[in-house]
């Protein structure tokens, strides 16, 4: 009897501590880089975004000529590429568990469910932003030793003229990859979410007004995409509106996804 009393009791304290959030950050970090398809594709589209930035700077004369020069931040215009492999990344974060069927570990460890849907967004969004970060002042040092772009000879990265174009442009990675995540919650299937961001997301902007009626044709500007390009365009883009807006808007769209992905995860998952 001794035994049957003591051994649930020891297994209820390790289904507690499992369920904290500390150990769900571990356990999603732990994810990341021992799933050899998720640090991959990270390593991916910083590579492919330091490597074309760095092609674009020592170039000189696609981004210091007549019609960039006066762009400080304009290295950033390969961002999206970036951008795009991190939507992928953020995708596949969630869909490797659900096509391995590792899901049902890391939910039976965390019953409520939305810390685990919270633990992989924080790591993604995180390691996303440092590595981000990182990059831009890689770029900018080396964008000043090359002194290709006349406009940015000896600016301060902080200067406002090149600041604001260099932040929006780096906060484009990151949320390239929350956003990536949170699509693969809502769909859970790799090949799904992706083509759903390209149509819809992506190609969307290009497509939907040929289809849409004259008064809606304008919806396709409060897209994610289109507000993206206004935040990181420094000021430079106020049209059809301003920077202010146009986070809200970028906001608006993690809040509607999350909330229908946190809804299917409880609704389905429960």
């Amino acid at each position: 009897m001794m035994t049957a009393v003591t051994v649930p009791t020891f297994s209820a304290a390790r289904d507690r501590e499992r369920i904290t959030g500390v150990g769900l950050l571990r356990s999603e970090w732990r994810k990341l880089w021992t799933i050899r398809s998720l640090w991959v594709t990270l390593a991916a589209a910083f590579a492919l975004t330091i490597g074309l930035c760095s092609y674009m700077i020592i170039d000189g004369t696609t981004l210091g000529g007549a019609d960039a020069g006066h762009i400080p931040f304009g290295w950033t215009g390969i961002y999206p590429a970036g951008m795009l492999v991190l939507v992928v990344f953020g995708v596949l974060s969630v869909t490797t568990e659900y096509a391995s069927g590792s899901i049902r570990t890391s939910l039976t460890a965390a019953p409520r469910r939305t810390g685990v849907m919270l633990a992989k967004a924080a790591v993604v969004t995180g390691i996303s932003t440092i590595l981000a970060f990182a990059t831009t002042v890689l770029l900018y040092l080396l964008l000043q030793a090359m002194g290709t772009v006349p406009s940015a000879v000896g600016m301060s990265l902080f200067a406002p003229e090149m600041w604001w174009g260099v932040l929006g442009g780096t906060l484009m990675l990151p949320y390239g990859a929350l956003f990536g995540v949170l699509l693969g919650w809502l769909l859970r299937n790799a090949a799904g979410a992706i083509c759903l961001y390209f149509g819809l997301f992506q190609m969307g902007p290009q497509i939907l007004p040929a289809f849409l009626p004259e008064p809606l044709s304008s919806i396709t500007d409060y897209m994610p995409l289109a507000a993206i390009n206004i935040m990181r365009s420094g000021g430079m883009s106020t049209e059809p509106y301003g920077a202010a807006t146009a986070i809200i808007i970028l906001l608006t769209w993690l809040t509607a996804l999350g909330g229908l992905a946190w809804w299917r995860l409880k609704k389905f998952d429960g």
